[in-house]
């Protein structure tokens, strides 16, 4: 049996944009609540085709990078990247 809900059935635009957005985040973030998260998996992508594919992606996109990223950044580009942090935040 397949995970992928039934398409034709899904909607194709998301009224809840920004939300979803913010909730997907929390949960890849593993910041979201119980509650949040078993919405949002369990209900919400069964029914809204963005927000199914939007959590496909990122998903993806973090294994991809979590796979690929596993040197450090040079010190001198961390500590370049933290310069012009800290120079935009006293503007």
């Amino acid at each position: 049996m397949s995970n992928v809900p039934d398409q034709k059935r899904m909607k194709q635009d998301c009224e809840n944009k920004r939300e979803c957005l913010e909730i997907l985040q929390l949960i890849l973030d593993g910041e979201a609540s119980t509650e949040q998260k078993n919405h949002f998996l369990k209900e919400h992508l069964e029914e809204c085709m963005p927000c199914y594919k939007n959590y496909h992606l990122e998903v993806a996109i973090r294994e991809l990078l979590k796979t690929k990223c596993t040197n450090h950044a040079p010190q001198d580009l961390v500590d370049d990247i933290r310069k012009k942090i800290i120079q935009n935040l006293a503007r």
